[in-house]
């Protein structure tokens, strides 16, 4: 079983949110580029933020898993 990337390293990792959406993570800033809930592609300058533009859906950390 692979392991979450971990919150303190300074290179941004790809991740998903159960296998759904797409992210990345830079220590604890997550950047929604995908949304898990409805699937629309944030533009880069809204993706910082962390939640969906188009429905607000802001993912639970709990949920993040490594993008293969």
């Amino acid at each position: 079983m692979s392991q979450p990337p971990s919150p303190v390293s300074a290179e941004p990792k790809g991740v998903t949110f159960r296998g759904r959406g797409f992210a990345r993570l830079r220590g604890t800033k997550l950047s929604l580029l995908i949304c898990p809930h409805c699937s629309q592609r944030n533009a880069p300058q809204v993706a910082d933020k962390g939640y969906c533009h188009w429905c607000t859906y802001e993912p639970s950390r709990d949920d993040i898993e490594p993008a293969s």
